[in-house]
Protein backbone atom coordinates (compact mmCIF):
# COMPACT_ATOMS: atom_id res chain seq x y z
CA UNK A 1 0.00 0.00 0.00
CA UNK A 2 2.89 2.31 0.58
CA UNK A 3 3.78 2.13 -3.11
CA UNK A 4 0.36 3.43 -4.08
CA UNK A 5 0.64 6.37 -1.70
CA UNK A 6 4.03 7.30 -3.12
CA UNK A 7 2.75 6.94 -6.68
CA UNK A 8 -0.25 9.15 -5.88
CA UNK A 9 2.06 11.83 -4.50
CA UNK A 10 4.24 11.67 -7.61
CA UNK A 11 1.17 11.91 -9.82
CA UNK A 12 -0.10 14.92 -7.87
CA UNK A 13 3.25 16.69 -8.28
CA UNK A 14 3.40 15.88 -11.97
CA UNK A 15 -0.10 17.15 -12.77
CA UNK A 16 -0.11 20.07 -10.33
CA UNK A 17 1.66 22.29 -12.85
CA UNK A 18 -1.31 22.02 -15.23
CA UNK A 19 -4.25 21.86 -12.80
CA UNK A 20 -5.57 23.86 -9.90
CA UNK A 21 -5.91 22.48 -6.36
CA UNK A 22 -9.61 21.57 -6.63
CA UNK A 23 -8.96 19.51 -9.79
CA UNK A 24 -6.22 17.58 -8.02
CA UNK A 25 -8.39 17.08 -4.93
CA UNK A 26 -11.27 15.67 -7.02
CA UNK A 27 -8.89 13.23 -8.72
CA UNK A 28 -7.64 12.09 -5.30
CA UNK A 29 -11.18 11.53 -4.05
CA UNK A 30 -12.09 9.62 -7.22
CA UNK A 31 -8.98 7.42 -6.93
CA UNK A 32 -9.76 6.65 -3.28
CA UNK A 33 -13.35 5.77 -4.19
CA UNK A 34 -12.20 3.42 -6.94
CA UNK A 35 -9.77 1.70 -4.56
CA UNK A 36 -12.58 1.35 -1.99
CA UNK A 37 -14.75 -0.47 -4.52
CA UNK A 38 -12.17 -3.18 -5.23
CA UNK A 39 -12.80 -6.24 -3.06
CA UNK A 40 -10.03 -7.17 -0.66
CA UNK A 41 -8.05 -10.34 -1.19
CA UNK A 42 -9.74 -11.79 1.89
CA UNK A 43 -13.15 -11.11 0.33
CA UNK A 44 -12.06 -12.58 -3.02
CA UNK A 45 -10.61 -15.61 -1.22
CA UNK A 46 -13.73 -16.29 0.83
CA UNK A 47 -15.95 -15.76 -2.22
CA UNK A 48 -13.93 -18.35 -4.16
CA UNK A 49 -14.07 -20.83 -1.27
CA UNK A 50 -17.82 -20.38 -0.71
CA UNK A 51 -18.51 -20.73 -4.45
CA UNK A 52 -16.46 -23.95 -4.59
CA UNK A 53 -13.89 -22.45 -6.96
CA UNK A 54 -11.02 -22.82 -4.50
CA UNK A 55 -10.31 -25.48 -1.91
CA UNK A 56 -11.54 -29.00 -1.41
CA UNK A 57 -14.04 -30.32 1.09
CA UNK A 58 -12.56 -32.76 3.58
CA UNK A 59 -13.99 -34.32 6.74
CA UNK A 60 -12.45 -31.53 8.80
CA UNK A 61 -13.70 -28.71 6.54
CA UNK A 62 -12.41 -26.85 3.51
CA UNK A 63 -8.72 -27.30 2.77
CA UNK A 64 -6.80 -24.81 0.62
CA UNK A 65 -3.25 -25.37 -0.55
CA UNK A 66 -0.81 -22.55 -1.15
CA UNK A 67 -0.20 -23.94 -4.65
CA UNK A 68 -3.91 -23.82 -5.54
CA UNK A 69 -4.21 -20.36 -3.96
CA UNK A 70 -1.32 -19.00 -6.03
CA UNK A 71 -2.77 -20.56 -9.19
CA UNK A 72 -6.24 -19.13 -8.54
CA UNK A 73 -4.90 -15.66 -7.75
CA UNK A 74 -2.34 -15.56 -10.55
CA UNK A 75 -3.40 -11.97 -11.29
CA UNK A 76 -1.53 -10.85 -8.16
CA UNK A 77 2.03 -10.20 -9.23
CA UNK A 78 3.44 -9.18 -5.85
CA UNK A 79 4.83 -11.41 -3.11
CA UNK A 80 1.60 -10.79 -1.16
CA UNK A 81 0.19 -13.92 -2.80
CA UNK A 82 2.86 -15.95 -0.98
CA UNK A 83 2.29 -14.36 2.42
CA UNK A 84 -1.52 -14.07 2.55
CA UNK A 85 -2.31 -17.58 3.83
CA UNK A 86 0.53 -17.72 6.39
CA UNK A 87 -0.44 -14.25 7.65
CA UNK A 88 -4.07 -15.34 8.10
CA UNK A 89 -3.13 -18.36 10.21
CA UNK A 90 -4.54 -18.57 13.72
CA UNK A 91 -1.81 -18.89 16.33
CA UNK A 92 -1.23 -22.29 17.92
CA UNK A 93 -3.57 -22.90 20.85
CA UNK A 94 -6.21 -20.43 19.65
CA UNK A 95 -9.64 -21.54 18.41
CA UNK A 96 -11.47 -18.34 17.55
CA UNK A 97 -11.19 -16.23 14.43
CA UNK A 98 -10.35 -12.55 14.22
CA UNK A 99 -10.64 -10.10 11.36
CA UNK A 100 -7.21 -11.12 10.08
CA UNK A 101 -6.76 -14.64 11.47
CA UNK A 102 -9.16 -17.25 10.08
CA UNK A 103 -7.13 -20.26 8.88
CA UNK A 104 -5.47 -23.21 10.58
CA UNK A 105 -2.17 -24.47 9.24
CA UNK A 106 -2.50 -28.22 8.72
CA UNK A 107 1.02 -28.68 7.38
CA UNK A 108 3.43 -26.75 5.21
CA UNK A 109 1.45 -25.18 2.36
CA UNK A 110 -1.91 -26.65 3.49
CA UNK A 111 -4.55 -24.62 5.35
CA UNK A 112 -7.97 -25.34 6.85
CA UNK A 113 -10.53 -22.54 6.57
CA UNK A 114 -12.23 -21.90 9.91
CA UNK A 115 -15.95 -22.71 9.56
CA UNK A 116 -17.01 -19.58 11.46
CA UNK A 117 -15.42 -17.23 8.92
CA UNK A 118 -17.39 -18.94 6.17
CA UNK A 119 -20.63 -18.64 8.14
CA UNK A 120 -19.97 -14.94 8.82
CA UNK A 121 -19.09 -14.31 5.18
CA UNK A 122 -22.24 -16.01 3.85
CA UNK A 123 -24.40 -14.14 6.38
CA UNK A 124 -22.81 -10.80 5.45
CA UNK A 125 -23.20 -11.54 1.75
CA UNK A 126 -26.88 -12.31 2.33
CA UNK A 127 -27.35 -9.01 4.16
CA UNK A 128 -25.58 -7.13 1.34
CA UNK A 129 -27.77 -8.77 -1.30
CA UNK A 130 -30.93 -7.94 0.65
CA UNK A 131 -29.74 -4.35 1.00
CA UNK A 132 -29.14 -4.10 -2.76
CA UNK A 133 -32.70 -5.29 -3.53
CA UNK A 134 -34.29 -2.61 -1.38
CA UNK A 135 -32.72 0.30 -3.32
Amino acid sequence: MCGKAVNNKKTKRRISNDMNHSDIQSISIQTQAEVGKAPSLKHRFLEAVVNGELGSRENSGIIVTLKAFKHYFNDIKTDYVNSFLPAATIETGQRTITQTKFLYRVKKGVYLVHADVLLEFVAARGRDEQGDDSD
